[in-house]
């Protein structure tokens, strides 16, 4: 259950930081407007994950020596996020070595929804498929429906689109895993 929660601390920070920068980015008033809410959102949502694992952390067992499965499950954890991470480098650094710098974020959010898709079958939970799928869908939409040119104010289509639609699914998976580990500690 720490695991679920710190898991929806970090969807939340990471996703905070880039709608809060595509917001700054787009530079209209009502996007200033919304960036505020963003940022007081998440503050409380950290707040409330925070909250939920040092009351994981207080519970009777709260952490168990971990099964021969649950060894084989981080294994296979650490084996997805070390490929996601040289996946992201090696499309990075091949999008800056050819000058195509543009595609960078949707494809880099294309592979964390890869990720998330590995994710879902290694840790059997269900709602990480609809989270790597609308990563994946957003990503793939964001590239094949705007060009490369195109703006959302002053800032470009194709960083700040995978940001904005990837969120709402970030945050509401956030809220999900913090209710199953609210849940588990008190029985409900």
């Amino acid at each position: 259950m720490i695991a679920m929660a710190g898991a929806a601390l970090w969807l939340v920070a990471i996703s905070a930081v880039f709608t809060i920068l595509s917001l700054a980015m787009i530079g209209t008033s009502a996007a200033r407007f919304a960036l505020v809410g963003v940022a007081v959102a998440a503050v409380v949502y950290l707040a409330i994950g925070v909250g939920v694992i040092r009351a994981v952390l207080r519970s009777p067992g709260a952490i168990p020596p971990r099964t021969p499965e649950e060894r084989v499950v981080m294994r296979r954890f650490v084996w997805v996020v070390i490929a996601e991470v040289v996946a992201i480098m090696v499309v990075n650094a091949v999008c800056a070595i050819t000058q195509h710098l543009d595609p960078i974020v949707p494809l880099d959010v294309l592979i964390v929804g890869i990720h998330f898709l590995l994710l879902a079958s290694i840790f059997k939970v269900p709602r990480y498929y609809t989270l790597g799928a609308l990563f994946c869908i957003v990503s793939v939409l964001t590239l094949v429906l705007y060009p490369a040119s195109a703006q959302v104010g002053a800032a470009a289509a194709w960083f700040v689109l995978p940001a904005l639609g990837c969120t709402p699914v970030a945050w509401a998976t956030a809220a999900f895993n913090l209710r199953e580990a609210r849940q588990s500690i008190h029985g409900d």
